[in-house]
């Protein structure tokens, strides 16, 4: 068991797509702060678009 446990932590194959997904996440936060910065909010936004 304890040797799964080593092969997982120095297994970087699957580090990639948690970056990109952290990467992801925090874009997602930094447009919603600066959307409602600028005052508006995601039903002004979708009411824009129809």
């Amino acid at each position: 068991m304890l040797t799964a446990i080593e092969r997982f932590a120095r297994d970087e194959a699957g580090v990639t797509p948690v970056e990109y997904g952290l990467i992801a996440a925090i874009l997602v936060v930094f447009a919603t702060v600066a959307v409602s910065a600028a005052g508006y909010n995601i039903h002004d936004l979708i009411s824009i678009t129809n």
